[in-house]
């Protein structure tokens, strides 16, 4: 196997970019290298895509929205449309990125194919991230060459092909997201219905942020609700919801202009006061000491 890690070197060193887009649908697919990916990165701007960033001899500090994240081994991240993403100026890296956006493949129409939504890309939870092994670096990086060759050569049926390999990999991320869950025993129906619940906030949470509420979509009881998040693992229902409300008010703090009350109304409470005073009892600190605690670069 280190014969093949050592073959691959050359591939992950590679200054590349590929892209598909079709000015019909607006489908856009992308492959890159990670040193064109950093490029890119603007820090006011959210991410667009979904991503999945593959790092290879990777040293130092990437920080996904206001959390900091040590490189140091070979590593899968999935980044979700409205994060914000960037490395540490003194960070190394290489490997690959590749993106997509709902156009070219929606993960919630597919979602019973590769049951990937709510699990690798969420906005609620931490990023999810996992490590990776020589074998399992191999078969991300042959599978990512496959995709390069088809954006090279335009083929007929092009969009086919990426979309089969895009949902082979979304498949064994899957798998190894499962089996690399740190958390004990936990069966398939249980990460489901955490994905089921997961999917609710992110597209709920500005409107209502009670158990209550989540529990009636689910059509079960809130106790009920928190014992099978329980069994997960994560935290308990109001947290998360919490959580998700909190998160989006640090990316309006730290990357727009808008006011506290502006950022208060967005995310869904008419009254300003108490939305200082929740954020402050979860953060530590107000929502305008913690926006000038991030100088701007």
């Amino acid at each position: 196997m280190t014969f093949i890690i050592e073959s691959l070197k050359m591939f992950w060193n590679k200054v590349m970019r590929h892209e598909y887009f079709n000015t019909k649908t607006k489908a856009f697919f992308s492959v890159q290298s990670v040193s064109e990916f950093r490029k890119d990165l603007i820090l006011a701007a959210p991410h667009k895509w979904y991503t999945i960033l593959t790092l290879v001899n990777a040293n130092g500090e990437m920080v996904i929205d206001d959390y900091k994240l040590l490189l140091y081994k070979p590593i899968a991240i999935f980044l979700t449309p409205g994060q914000h993403t960037r490395f540490s100026d003194k960070s190394t890296s290489e490997g690959f990125v590749v993106s997509f956006n709902q156009e070219f493949y929606c993960i919630e129409i597919h979602d019973s194919d590769v049951s990937c939504n709510g699990l690798l890309f969420v906005n609620n939870f931490d990023s999810v991230k996992f490590f990776l092994d020589d074998q399992q670096l191999s078969i991300y990086s042959n599978t990512v060459k496959e995709m390069i060759t088809e954006l090279e050569n335009q083929t007929t049926l092009q969009d086919e092909m990426l979309k089969n390999l895009l949902k082979n990999l979304l498949i064994r991320s899957n798998r190894l997201f499962r089996a690399q869950l740190s958390i004990g025993e936990v069966d398939n129906s249980n990460i489901d219905f955490a994905r089921k619940f997961s999917e609710l906030v992110e597209k709920n949470f500005k409107e209502t942020k009670q158990v209550e509420s989540f529990a009636e979509m689910l059509g079960i009881a809130p106790a009920s609700l928190t014992k099978k998040l329980q069994k997960y693992g994560i935290d308990s229902p109001s947290r998360i919801i919490k959580n998700r409300v909190v998160t989006e008010a640090k990316r309006l703090l730290l990357y727009t202009d808008k006011s506290v009350k502006e950022i208060a109304s967005i995310i869904g409470y008419d009254d300003q006061f108490y939305f200082s005073r929740l954020f402050t009892k979860e953060v530590g600190i107000s929502p305008s000491e913690y926006k000038r605690s991030f100088p701007k670069s």
